[in-house]
């Protein structure tokens, strides 16, 4: 086999020129490509069903008394819920909210997402359904 360019092995003999060159231009990183041999059918399988068990399922729509009462309660306990949302998809699936309600006012409420952030702000008119929500699995350190 007969190459064009002298094969370059010395770190010393490349510059910072020719490295940025093939990385923009030459070099074509395969992706996720790479790593699908180290995936077992288990794997993918498990994968897939984690995935199916996320989607959210359009739940009833409830009245809203029913929505002030069950954010009332779901305030004063603090107790994390999840907010259906009348906001869907283009495949129709519904957002869904998680968190502990932090507050109110007005029209809106505002539900705690993430620890230590701002909290998310939601017009309670675009509240589909509220429901319990289940506790975030956390990992143990030993």
């Amino acid at each position: 086999m007969v190459y064009k360019k002298r094969l370059k092995f010395n770190p010393d003999d490349f510059n910072e020129a020719e490295l940025q060159h093939f990385f923009d231009y030459e070099y074509q990183d395969r992706g996720m490509l790479k790593w699908q041999g180290f995936f077992l059918s288990d794997h993918t399988s498990a994968l897939n069903q984690k995935k199916q068990e996320e989607i959210p399922v359009l739940q009833p729509q409830q009245s809203s008394a029913e929505v002030s009462e069950l954010l009332m309660s779901a305030w004063q306990n603090k107790h994390q819920v999840i907010l259906q949302l009348e906001e869907v998809n283009d495949d129709q699936i519904p957002k869904e909210v998680t968190g502990t309600i932090a507050g109110y006012r007005e029209n809106e409420v505002a539900v705690q997402v993430v620890e230590g952030k701002s909290p998310v702000m939601i017009l309670i008119e675009e509240i589909r359904n509220i429901r319990n929500g289940k506790p975030k699995r956390r990992l143990s350190n030993g």
